[in-house]
């Protein structure tokens, strides 16, 4: 990535806003495995069942969607993403000490509701300075930093699936994931960051009924919907699956997930330059067929297809990041509202699809259950083809 060391603008330089962004999304990515991998031990240390696990996952989704959308208006209102991440960082610390203390079933939910507020208020952030910087190619620049989500992804799931295996209280990681936040903060308050410029043109508001109303945008939440499932589905109900149907311990367990989460790295160092060469779309389109269509084939080859599945991440790696950078180029105007609000409804459908997949856990067994995740896939393959298709007539 040419041009790392340019400046946004006389007072900002870009290594620091980047360190920033890496390291916030190494937190996200603690955030975002730590309760999938925790799923079995919250039912048993709190004696609930899978349907309750899903309302658990659900509040986290469901706070992580209302504060990406609140997040993005605030960016667009008062054009400070320093602001706005310090607000996720006092948010989430709060929530964290809730998690260390947490006793019972009930604050449990809080402390995920609160975590995933934090979460999504540095998701937004990221999502939209990100692609406004001055670097040589966006899609690297997001491919890159969404790189830098899998690394820790990946050595959270084998780590952490190993020292549980070992014993250690789950506890105890959100204690540590306590004290990175609270370096991180304090290195926020020590750098610059860019704020964006808030347009007032003609006091010209955000028309929301007529962004509402276009049939891109539309699709744009459905494909996001659809894949944001799979991949917190996959984060949050693969480790399930493999305990549930085929009875693996936590150190085989937790070697697939991690392989998933570190193929999709993986993938994330070369996806910038396969969107740079044969085109966002196609490259979307291209890896979200094949992505489905290894899920499917590893269900359909019971334990010796987990393999697949956990390559199947090499299919995931670009899709989201490069979704997010097409956005900004599709739509012109209120980027980050309409990143923020794509990402809400987003995660609003990926919260109703984690609940339901709880509770096909009780009903049809977790198995059968685990195909929503390949249907899902395909589902967002088939909008991104639509937008494809919209844009393209529309240019």
């Amino acid at each position: 990535m040419q041009d790392l060391n340019t400046k946004t603008n006389t007072k900002y330089s870009n290594v620091s806003i980047i360190v920033l962004m890496i390291l916030m999304y190494i937190i996200v990515s603690m955030s975002d495995n730590f309760k999938g991998i925790f799923v079995p031990i919250f039912k048993e240390q709190f004696g609930i069942n899978n349907t309750q696990i899903g309302y658990a996952l659900m509040a986290s989704l469901f706070a992580y969607a209302v504060f990406q959308y609140l997040g993005g208006i605030l960016i667009e209102k008062v054009g400070s993403y320093k602001k706005v991440i310090a607000l996720g960082f006092i948010i989430e610390i709060f929530s964290l000490l809730a998690l260390i203390f947490c006793k019972n079933y009930m604050l449990l939910i809080v402390g995920l509701f609160g975590i995933n507020a934090g979460m999504a208020m540095f998701n937004v952030s990221i999502n939209t300075l990100g692609p406004s910087l001055n670097v040589a190619s966006t899609a690297v620049l997001m491919n890159f930093l969404v790189f830098s989500y899998g690394v820790g992804t990946t050595a959270i799931q084998k780590v952490v699936g190993n020292l549980i295996f070992k014993g250690v209280a789950w506890g105890k990681f959100y204690l540590f994931m306590f004290i990175v936040s609270i370096v991180l903060f304090v290195y926020l308050l020590l750098i610059k960051v860019p704020e964006k410029k808030v347009e007032k043109i003609n006091n010209e508001k955000i028309n929301i009924s007529s962004i509402i109303k276009n049939k891109v945008l539309i699709f744009y939440i459905l494909a996001a919907g659809f894949y944001l499932s799979c991949e917190y589905g996959t984060g949050n109900w693969f480790v399930n699956y493999m305990n549930e149907v085929y009875g693996l311990n936590p150190d085989r367990r937790s070697l697939y997930i991690a392989l998933f989460f570190g193929i999709m790295t993986v993938g994330r160092i070369f996806g910038g330059f396969v969107a740079d060469k044969f085109g966002y779309f196609r490259s979307i389109i291209s890896y979200g067929a094949l992505a489905a269509s290894m899920t499917i084939l590893g269900m359909l080859l019971r334990e010796q297809g987990l393999i697949l599945i956990a390559i199947s991440g090499l299919f995931y790696s670009l899709i989201f990041p490069v979704t997010i950078t097409t956005i900004g180029k599709v739509f012109k105007k209120n980027e980050s509202y309409i990143t923020g609000l794509i990402l809400m409804c987003g995660t609003l459908i990926a919260m109703a699809v984690s609940m339901l997949i709880g509770i096909l856990n009780d009903i049809i067994g977790v198995y059968y259950s685990y195909y929503t995740i390949g249907i899902c896939l395909t589902l967002c393959t088939i909008f991104m083809f639509l937008i494809k298709n919209m844009v393209e007539i529309e240019n």
